[in-house]
């Protein structure tokens, strides 16, 4: 159990440098897009490891989920990089390999917590290795820039960016919570195409929070990914669907 805890802990906290590191530097649309491969690929990690069975429709799911966050993050290495003063900036080949290695990490948490769950692993157990290599790293990975650029050194939050800081932290750190409890309940497939909905809710946040305006292409990514989910659900066995139901009545007893 314990070396399930520490690799779990391990390739989450790695797994959120190249996530944060993703974001800064793609486009949005470029790396919500290939950080959302994710579900195919924990769908495979999943038969590897755990022997979970491949279902048709978890499959055609996946697929739809990833068409979806295309359709709604429209990635400039599809629809068209920025032009600036006619010339075309074109983001850091690096970001789009922290894209995908990022993207590899996600499966790979999600698989090891439900090897975890099997194993009788605690969630506060995860939570605590993914806080404590995910400070690691991010304390390896800001000094190793600080020695590159005089640009990247560290400070302490401006009064103006703190409650953005101290935001990000309360619900990275509530995600991650039930994350862990959830993951080690469910297969590590449907975990992975359920979470797959983040797609959509960051968008939706976007619109309600950013004033984005949709265009057509992001209607139909919203409900590719809504269909995925549904196919989700539909490819779910009566016993996975029993333990949601046991989840939630047990969160709402809480």
């Amino acid at each position: 159990m314990c070396k399930v805890v520490l690799l779990r802990g391990i390739i989450g906290g790695f797994g959120f440098c190249n996530y944060y590191y993703t974001l800064s530097t793609l486009p949005l649309g470029d790396a919500t897009t290939l950080l959302s491969l994710y579900p195919i690929l924990t769908i495979f990690l999943g038969r590897l490891i755990l022997g979970e069975e491949i279902k048709l429709l978890q499959l055609v799911a996946a697929v739809c989920s990833i068409v979806g966050a295309t359709l709604i993050s429209r990635p400039s290495f599809l629809f068209g990089y920025e032009v600036n003063n006619d010339v075309e900036v074109r983001p850091p080949t690096l970001g789009y390999v922290t894209a995908i290695i990022g993207s590899c990490c996600a499966s790979g948490v999600i698989v090891l917590i439900r090897k975890a769950g099997n194993v009788g692993a605690h969630t506060l157990q995860l939570l605590f290795s993914w806080a404590v290599f995910g400070v690691s790293f991010s304390l390896l990975v800001g000094f190793i820039a600080s020695l590159k650029s005089a640009d990247e050194q560290w400070r302490l939050p401006t009064r103006h960016e703190l409650p953005y800081v101290l935001g990000v932290c309360i619900s990275g750190t509530s995600a991650h919570f039930l994350l862990n409890y959830t993951a080690k309940l469910l297969p590590a497939t449907l975990a992975g195409l359920i979470r797959s909905s983040d797609i959509f809710w960051a968008y939706a946040l976007e619109v309600l929070v950013l004033g984005q305006h949709p265009v057509r292409e992001t209607y139909l990514g919203v409900l590719s990914v809504c269909f995925s989910l549904i196919l989700v659900l539909i490819s779910s066995n009566k016993r996975t669907m029993k333990l949601i139901g046991s989840v939630g009545n047990l969160t709402t007893a809480k």
